[in-house]
């Protein structure tokens, strides 16, 4: 753990107090949040000794104090971070929902934030970017101009329509065989392979779906399928490795 990577005044002493306290106590039977000590943004990992188990509310605090003891551009994706906390929906348990005044603070974080990072030196050259790709791409530029002004007829998109619902009567009642069950599988374990074994990596060192979800920015239901058929994913890896 790195404590010259923030800025001494009593911020910092106040975020490691609280660090402190959390380490030092047993919490039974309460919904805690995993918090990285030093964030990712500042050289932090997912190593034991950075990571803490705090409240909801001392989670929060602790993001509110890293945006008053730190500078440079990490200032910017902590800000960033802390209007996500503030905002973001609760799932299973819930986080802590800050106080109007709080929520304030965090929104003018994120507007600051966003002005600087968005500068309209930026915007431009991100812009230019886009309409390079935009222009190189002749043959979908092309299709897509040839359908901007296209108008689907009645009888068009009623047979579109007698098609789709052939398709699925035709489907109903059939079940899929293992041996198309086992090949989709593969077929998803292959391509999600890597992130799976970060989910199973970050769960193994105790946080939850929901944690895990945030800190790789995930949705859930990735990481619940991933967890599910952990076994499927820890097979493959083991094919690469031999």
């Amino acid at each position: 753990m790195n404590k010259n990577s923030f800025t001494a005044n009593k911020y910092t002493t106040w975020y490691f107090n609280i660090v402190d306290n959390a380490k030092n106590r047993v919490i039974v039977d309460e919904y805690c949040e995993s918090h990285h000590i030093v964030p990712k943004c500042l050289g932090g990992d997912n190593s034991e000794t950075n990571l803490v188990k705090l409240t909801p509310k001392e989670h929060f605090i602790c993001h509110l104090l890293l945006t008053k003891m730190t500078t440079g551009k990490a200032l910017n994706k902590l800000k960033f971070a802390l209007h996500m906390m503030a905002n973001v929906k609760n799932i299973g348990e819930g986080r802590h929902t800050p106080s109007s005044r709080l929520y304030a603070y965090s929104k003018k974080c994120f507007m600051d934030a966003l002005t600087e990072v968005w500068t309209e030196e930026k915007r431009r050259s991100h812009g230019e970017k886009i309409r390079k790709i935009v222009t190189g791409r002749k043959h979908k530029a092309s299709s897509i101009e040839k359908m901007k002004d296209k108008v689907w007829s009645k009888k068009a998109l009623n047979n579109r329509l007698e098609n789709c619902l052939k398709s699925a009567e035709k489907r109903r009642g059939s079940n899929w065989s293992d041996k198309q069950r086992a090949s989709i599988l593969k077929t998803y374990v292959n391509k999600n392979l890597d992130i799976a074994l970060k989910i199973i990596e970050l769960h193994d060192k105790g946080m939850n779906k929901r944690q895990i979800s945030l800190a790789l920015g995930i949705t859930w239901d990735k990481v619940k399928y991933s967890l599910l058929h952990r076994d499927a994913f820890e097979g493959e890896l083991k094919l690469h490795v031999n």
